[in-house]
């Protein structure tokens, strides 16, 4: 699974208003009772951080609105807003820092980070008789429920000549329901391009659903240790084991392409801090940027209308652009990256292998062509 951010998603239509935008982000509220006030005691604080910083009234009072809005669920929510209203907000599933910022552009890196963190997968619960099917993705979840249609199922048979007559129908009957729970965990990995499939029950029956797997997709089988089709103590630890699961799955994912930016760094593929890198964005060269998400990096960078109109100098627009605008570093690299069809992985500070200065790319051809 490659989990990156591109241009075909809505949060890249955030850079076609015109700004300054008031960005927030709040995370869940650490304890269930008095959701609602928390939340606003939390908001208040950010408010008051925009405020100062310059953010406009009007946009401000329309971020009030909004957080009202979100009411008493205990749910995660970014919204940016510019020119007095909202443009874009959104409820989250997952936690997140509690974070606001008032410029020219908007801070969409913690969403961007957010987003791939994401791994589509299915929750698999079987027995000799079918199962239930569950779809998670990005907080939307598609349940499903197979029911096989053979119901010689009981191993129970009278002694003697018959006996094995008996428990071959059953293993038949099994295998049989088996295959059509397979089909129906095919068919439901490629509706939701699931990168993990998660499967627990009977023993038996995950072997026989494990066998009749296609190749496509039994590679992407992980059996848990806990869990029944039926509701059992088990339950709290399956799911910890699936949360497990699905962090380790976006992990490997960025580890996988942070080797792949060493491997091209050394082959010229790759560019490698911040005046390299927005070179290649100013060529529309990136395929993959790489950013460091530091709070506390004031690093600017200035830009112009289009998406590839960027410089670490002014200067350099110029002929191009009358009145550059200044940025955050970050957010100007990302707006040109999602501008010009790139990918965006955003990285935590201190991320091992790393590109140098917060700021790398993978390359779409050598630097020397360009």
């Amino acid at each position: 699974m490659t989990a990156l951010v591109t241009a075909d998603m809505d949060v890249g239509r955030l850079f076609a208003t015109t700004g300054p935008f008031a960005t927030l982000y709040l995370g869940l509220t650490d304890q269930l009772a008095e959701i609602e006030p928390r939340r606003a005691l939390r908001w208040r604080r950010l408010r008051d951080q925009l405020d100062a910083a310059g953010a406009a009234p009007a946009d401000l009072c329309a971020l009030d609105d909004a957080v009202i809005a979100v009411g008493p669920e205990n749910t995660a929510f970014a919204a940016f807003a510019a020119d007095g209203r909202v443009v874009w907000s959104r409820r989250l599933p997952s936690d997140l820092d509690d974070r606001a910022v008032w410029g020219p552009l908007p801070c969409v890196l913690p969403l961007l980070a957010y987003e791939q963190s994401i791994v589509p997968h299915l929750v698999v619960l079987t027995d000799r008789t079918g199962a239930d099917l569950r779809a998670d993705i990005d907080g939307v979840r598609i349940l499903a429920q197979v029911e096989g249609s053979d119901d010689e199922i009981e191993r129970n048979a009278p002694g003697g000549w018959s006996q094995r007559r008996f428990q071959d129908r059953a293993e038949d009957s099994w295998a049989h329901n088996a295959g059509k729970v397979a089909e129906a965990v095919t068919a439901l990995t490629e509706q939701v391009n699931a990168a993990l499939v998660a499967v627990a029950g009977d023993v038996r029956a995950v072997q026989l659903l494990r066998e009749q797997l296609p190749a496509r997709v039994a590679p992407l089988v992980r059996q848990l240790d806990h869990g029944a089709r039926h509701p059992s103590r088990g339950d709290r630890l399956r799911d910890q084991e699936i949360h497990d699961l699905v962090d380790a799955e976006a992990r490997t994912s960025g580890d996988a392409l942070l080797a792949r930016f060493v491997e091209d760094r050394a082959h010229g593929l790759a560019a490698d801090g911040a005046r390299a890198t927005v070179e290649a964005l100013t060529r529309s060269a990136a395929q993959t940027l790489l950013v460091v998400d530091d709070p506390g990096d004031d690093r600017v960078a200035w830009f112009g209308p289009e998406a590839a109109h960027l410089a670490t100098d002014p200067g350099t627009l110029a002929g191009l652009v009358t009145s550059p605008t200044a940025g955050r570093l970050a957010d100007v690299a990302a707006r040109a990256a999602l501008g010009t069809g790139a990918g965006v992985h955003v990285l935590p500070p201190g991320a091992a292998n790393g590109p140098a200065e917060g700021l790398g790319a993978l390359l779409r051809y050598p630097a020397a062509s360009g």
